[in-house]
């Protein structure tokens, strides 16, 4: 048997190794950009969903912010938004608004001619991939009028249920 001083070393180096590990977990990141179909952006919960567990990473924005950054695990994401404040707060009876990461996203940003000519009219959601140690940049949520298939994958998500 150890001496009660070296069991409480390994017990120390243990949960040592067990923080480390857990760092190493969230290695990945998304950085993004913020937009909002009205005068201002509103405060914000940005929510990052892994497509096989089901875990949530989520962060709070200020009204006025631009952007984002989650720190994640490695895996597929599917990343939105959900507003809070007066006049933007889901209301019974009303549609919930949400805004994503999605195929409409990638053409305003890619191509604004297009975006200004109202030629972006696909608002599939895209998947985020996240490796170890990855920054994914320009995951920017931008699409604030997804359709109801789309629009409902993203409300079928119950916040903080992971």
């Amino acid at each position: 048997m150890l001496p009660r001083h070296a069991r409480r070393a390994l017990q120390l180096a243990a949960l040592a190794a067990a923080s480390m590990a857990s760092a190493s977990a969230l290695a990945g990141s998304i950085i993004g950009g913020l937009a909002f179909p009205g005068d201002s952006i509103p405060a914000l919960t940005v929510v990052a969903v892994e497509q096989s567990t089901g875990r949530q990473y989520s962060v709070e924005t200020r009204a006025g912010q631009r952007s984002y950054r989650l720190d994640v695990e490695a895996g597929r994401y599917i990343v939105f938004a959900v507003p809070h404040g007066p006049g933007v707060e889901d209301e019974p009876g009303e549609h919930p608004l949400r805004g994503a990461y999605s195929a409409f996203s990638l053409c305003v940003l890619n191509t604004p001619e297009r975006a200004e000519a109202g030629q972006c009219q696909d608002h599939q959601l895209l998947t985020v991939e996240v490796g170890a140690k990855d920054t994914r940049k320009r995951v920017d949520l931008y699409d604030w009028y997804l359709p109801e298939e789309e629009k409902a994958k993203v409300l079928a998500v119950k916040l903080g249920a992971h």
